[in-house]
Order: C-alpha cells, then sequence, then structure tokens
C-alpha cells in the first residue's frame, strides 16, 4: 500500500509540474515579437502642466498598492480586509485599495470608495504590476527571465482588462531595468515610491524618452501590525468630484515620503500625517514655472532631464524656473523641516494639439510568425522523440520501473504487448 501510494504521489507531482512546465513554455512560445525604437523627446511650443486643473482644498490621501490575507496566507499577508481598513481610516486615508496578489478583493468599505484592483505578477524576478480599475485577473506570465518583449507584452494584456496600469517596485531584483523604459509603452504610472524601493532613476529616463508617465506612491504593506511600515509613501490626488483614476491619469497627484522611523508607534504616525502641507500654485507663465507652497521649503530642486538637477531654492515657499529651449520635461521636488520629501508630477513639452499619452506598442508579425513555428516544430520534433522511446522501452517500464502488480493488475504481460 506505502509503494502504491508513493508511485501515484510521484504520478501526480510529476503530472502536475510537467503541466506547468508546459504551460510556462507555451506562454514563452507565444510571446510577440515587438519592435522597440526610443521614443523621441518631449517637444513642442507649449506645456502640459498636469496642475493646471488643480482645486484648493480637494486633496485626497491615497494608497492602492497593500495587501490583507489571501491565498490561505501565502502571500505574506497578515490582517484581514476590516482590520486593514480601520487602521488607515485612523491614519486619515481618504481612498484605501486592497490589491492582493492575482485576486481581485470584491469587499467594499462604507468609509472608502471601491477600486478594483490587484498586484498582477508570480514570476521569480518580481516584474509585478499594479492594475487599477481592474475587470478580471489576468494569469499570463513569465515565471523566469523576462526580456523587453515579455515585459510589454504583459503591459499590452494587462491594458486591455484594465483601466491603468502601473509598474510596480521597478528595482526590486533588477526586474525592471532603468534601461527598459526607454522603449516601453502602452502603461500608466510608475510606482516610483514604494516602502521598500524609490525608483527616480528609472522615472526620468521614460520621461527622458518622450514616455509622459506619472507618479504613484504606495506602502506595500503586508500588515498593519507594525506602524513603521505604514504611511512610508503616499499619494496624493486632486479629485473634485472622486473621479479619482481620471485624475490620476492625467497626473493631478503628487507623492511625499516620509522619513524612516524604525520604532514608529501608531500615534507617532497620526501625528506625522498631519505634518503634509499642498500646494497653493503650480503654474506655467510663458516659459517660467513657479510653485508657491503652503510652508517653508528647507529646499525645492527642479530637475530636468536624465534626472539633473538645474535649479535649487532654499530657505522658501515659493520658486521659480525658466525653462530653457532644450528642456523637454521638468518637474519639482520639495524637501520640508520635517524630512518629508514631496515628489510632483512632470511638466512637459508638447504641441498643444493633443495631450501626451504613451504611444501604442507595435508587433512584429513576420518574426513573431516566424519565432513560433520554428518552436512549434521543435517541440513537436521532442514530443515525438519522447513517444518514440517510450514505445521502444514499453516492456522496461513495465517490469521495472512501474510493474502491473503495484496497481493490482494480475494480467499476463502479453496483453499489454498486444
Amino acid at each position: 500500500m506505502l509503494k502504491k501510494i508513493c508511485i501515484w504521489t510521484l504520478f501526480v507531482v510529476t503530472g502536475v509540474v510537467g503541466l506547468c512546465l508546459f504551460i510556462t513554455g507555451w506562454f514563452y512560445i507565444t510571446c510577440p515579437v515587438y519592435i522597440f525604437e526610443e521614443q523621441k523627446p518631449f517637444a513642442g511650443s507649449m506645456f502640459y502642466n498636469p496642475y493646471q486643473t488643480m482645486v484648493d482644498d480637494a486633496w485626497k490621501k491615497c494608497v492602492f498598492h497593500l495587501h490583507t490575507k489571501s491565498w490561505m496566507g501565502l502571500t505574506n499577508g497578515e490582517n484581514t480586509f476590516e482590520e486593514t481598513m480601520e487602521t488607515y481610516r485612523r491614519l486619515n486615508y481618504d481612498v484605501v485599495a486592497i490589491s492582493d496578489y492575482m485576486l481581485i478583493n470584491r469587499k467594499k468599505s462604507d468609509y472608502s470608495p471601491y477600486i478594483p484592483v490587484y498586484e498582477h505578477g508570480y514570476n521569480v524576478k518580481k516584474a509585478h504590476q499594479l492594475v487599477l480599475g481592474a475587470q478580471k485577473v489576468v494569469w499570463r506570465d513569465y515565471f523566469f527571465t523576462q526580456n523587453l518583449h515579455h515585459k510589454q507584452h504583459i503591459i499590452d494584456v494587462l491594458k486591455k482588462h484594465g483601466a491603468l496600469v502601473a509598474i510596480n517596485h521597478p528595482g526590486m531584483r533588477s526586474s525592471y531595468l532603468p534601461n527598459d523604459f526607454k522603449y516601453l509603452k502602452g502603461y500608466d504610472l510608475i510606482e516610483v515610491l514604494n516602502g521598500t524601493h524609490s525608483s527616480e532613476e528609472a522615472w526620468d529616463t521614460a520621461l527622458s524618452s518622450g514616455h509622459p508617465a506619472w507618479l504613484i506612491a504606495n506602502d506595500d504593506s503586508h500588515s498593519v501590525n507594525h506602524p513603521a511600515r505604514l504611511q512610508r509613501e503616499v499619494t496624493y490626488i486632486n479629485v473634485p468630484t472622486f473621479d479619482i483614476l481620471n485624475r490620476l491619469s492625467q497626473g493631478v497627484a503628487f507623492g511625499v515620503h516620509f522619513p524612516r522611523k524604525q520604532q514608529a508607534t501608531m500615534e507617532e504616525k497620526i501625528i506625522e500625517s498631519e505634518a503634509v502641507t499642498f500646494p497653493v500654485s503650480i503654474q506655467v507663465h510663458a516659459d517660467t514655472l513657479q510653485v508657491v507652497w503652503q510652508q517653508t521649503m528647507l529646499k525645492i530642486d527642479f530637475i530636468g532631464d536624465n534626472g539633473k538637477v538645474l535649479k535649487t531654492v532654499t530657505g522658501s515657499d515659493a520658486a521659480f524656473y525658466a525653462i530653457r529651449p532644450e528642456d523637454t520635461y521638468i518637474r519639482v521636488k520639495l524637501t520640508s523641516p520635517e524630512g518629508l520629501v514631496y515628489y510632483l508630477n512632470p511638466v512637459i513639452r508638447y504641441s498643444g494639439e493633443y495631450l501626451p499619452q504613451q504611444s501604442l506598442s507595435r508587433i512584429d508579425k513576420e518574426k513573431t510568425l516566424l519565432k513560433r513555428f520554428v518552436f512549434a516544430f521543435l517541440f513537436g520534433i521532442i514530443i515525438v522523440s519522447v513517444c518514440f522511446l517510450l514505445y521502444n522501452n514499453r516492456m522496461y517500464f513495465v517490469k521495472k520501473v512501474v510493474p502491473l502488480q503495484t496497481f493490482g493488475i494480475n494480467k499476463q504481460l502479453k496483453i499489454w504487448k498486444r
């Protein structure tokens, strides 16, 4: 009996692993081949200012990337939906969206507007994406290595089933290299500020390459039992009518990085949240960007192409920068006396005819067809070879590897042979 159990277990495990490898291989084989061209930098005589429609007293404190207990705890989430919502309510969040791995949380709260969202990705390198306004969970992924074609394909597939797609923590395990953002298209947001990673280099690479990518900032918390891990990075969105995703897609938001305190208590976090201040005015007049804030800042940095700091103003609540002809975008970073760092979305050049948006990816149909034919041919040869090997050695497998008697089948081997 023990022998039967072991053999059947081996068969089941082998079958499951084989099926997973088959599906994984199928995903890799059928991945399209894309045409990648470096995007041209932003150009035009006018400037798109995402804050031109900003309304006073309409800032909402938001988090879109955090986890609760799901999949029987396998994804490291420790708390229930109710515990998580209550904790973030105490921290005065207006919008709390639960983004469990490969699972859209359908629970709703009277406290926060409901946004269907989930974190996509189960690959080794943690190349994860956040799907906001998700309609369904996309199970396709590339488990092992991922090149630009695989990453672009995942973005394209996710975009079909969600309103917005954000690239999560690009710097984690080098899942997305900064150079990738010269070529990738079709996403909407980059998680520049994550609870454990900052991705300014990737953001500046995308912007310098002419990809209008807006910022999003999230805790990426897996537990509300540790206050020090909460309210580390926050997205503030200017939402007069609670059209949250639309305003996020327009870039009418900014991110805040809070100073790290390893032993912070919940009470300290609540007090810390009250230190946040907001912009009074962010305007572009002719070729000059002017920023006015509610408090005096230690410094205000104006950052341009390739992340270069172009001007720094210290000890002031207002600053301006005269945009040069060679500047394709300008973003502002402010540091407060309390240690909070504010990241504004960029002001970017454009023609004035169409609002800047991500261009669509292009598939090389001929190379894609050739690739699939070659892999299908090689795969067919492998299958035929394995079947031929098994057929020629069938008696060996019957007698030595899996004897028929093991399963209680007392029939003569000649029946099998016949």
